[in-house]
C-alpha cells in the first residue's frame, strides 16, 4: 500500500519537472536572437539550459578532470537517461549536438538547436546521414566542438550498448581528438518506465583525448574505447557508493 506521505513528494517531482520543461522553452526562446548577434552569446544561454535543470531538479553535479574538455573535438559520453542532455549542456566547454531529426520538429528547442549549428540525422543509414557527416568533419576542422553518443540512443538496462562507427569515423577524418565522457547517476534519476524524481547525485568524469591515426583499425579502435569508459564508469560507481566528497 502506497504511503500518504509519498504523495506530496510525487506532486513536488511533477511539478518541478514541469518547471525545468518550461525553463527549456524560455532559454530556447530567448537563445535565438542571441546566436543571431554572437554565437557565444547563444552558446551561454545554453549552458544555463542545463544549469537550471540541475538547479530545479535538485541535482548535485561533480565534473572529474574538466581539463580534459576540449575546444575542439568529438566528446563521446555514454547515454543513460534523458537527464544526460542538462548534465551536458551545464559542462564548461561549448559544442554542437548530433541528435535524431524527430528533435528538429519540437517548438523552440528544435529551433535553437538549429540556430546553434547542431546536426540532425535520420538514423535509417541513407547516403542524406553520410552526407552530414561530412559537414561535421568540415565544422571539426574549423576548430568546433561536436557531440555524438558513440552507443546511438539511450541504454535501458544500465549497460553499454554496441557502439555505432560514426563518432570514432569523423573524429578520424577530421583529425581531432576523440574524448571519452562517463556519465554515473542520471538513471537513478529517470529509470526507465518511471516518473523523474528529484535530489540525485551525477558523477561526469572526462577520460583523457584520444587521436585516431589515419588507417588506423577503427574495430580495435572502438575496442580499446569501450574498455576505457568502462573503467570511467566503473570508478564513477565507487565513488557514487564511497558517498559526497567529505562524507
Amino acid at each position: 500500500m502506497r504511503s500518504i506521505w509519498e504523495i506530496p513528494g510525487k506532486v513536488l517531482n511533477l511539478f518541478c519537472l514541469g518547471l525545468a520543461v518550461l525553463w527549456s522553452a524560455l532559454c530556447a526562446l530567448f537563445s535565438l536572437p542571441l546566436y543571431w548577434i554572437k554565437e557565444d552569446y547563444g552558446q551561454r544561454t545554453h549552458t544555463l539550459f542545463g544549469k537550471g535543470w540541475l538547479a530545479i531538479m535538485g541535482i548535485k553535479l561533480e565534473v572529474i578532470n574538466p581539463q580534459n574538455l576540449p575546444k575542439m573535438g568529438v566528446l563521446a559520453p555514454n547515454h543513460e537517461s534523458m537527464f544526460d542532455i542538462p548534465v551536458l549542456s551545464s559542462l564548461p566547454t561549448h559544442f554542437r549536438w548530433i541528435s535524431k531529426k524527430e528533435v528538429k520538429r519540437i517548438p523552440f528547442i528544435g529551433w535553437s538547436m538549429q540556430a546553434m549549428g547542431c546536426y540532425f540525422v535520420a538514423r535509417d543509414r541513407s547516403g542524406k546521414d553520410l552526407n552530414i557527416l561530412k559537414a561535421v568533419e568540415d565544422d571539426l576542422r574549423l576548430g568546433n566542438c561536436v557531440l555524438i553518443f558513440p552507443e546511438g540512443t539511450r541504454t535501458r538496462t544500465g549497460a553499454l550498448l554496441p557502439f555505432k562507427k560514426g563518432a570514432f569515423k569523423t573524429a578520424q577524418n577530421a583529425g581531432v581528438p576523440l574524448v571519452p565522457i562517463a556519465i554515473t547517476g542520471t538513471r537513478s534519476i529517470a529509470p526507465p518506465g518511471k516518473l523523474p524524481s528529484r535530489k540525485h547525485r551525477v558523477l561526469v568524469r572526462v577520460g583523457n583525448p584520444i587521436i585516431i591515426s589515419p588507417g588506423e583499425s577503427l574495430d580495435k579502435v572502438m575496442e580499446s574505447f569501450r574498455a576505457t569508459l568502462t573503467e570511467l564508469l566503473k570508478e564513477n560507481r565507487l565513488a557514487l557508493n564511497a558517498g559526497p566528497p567529505g562524507a
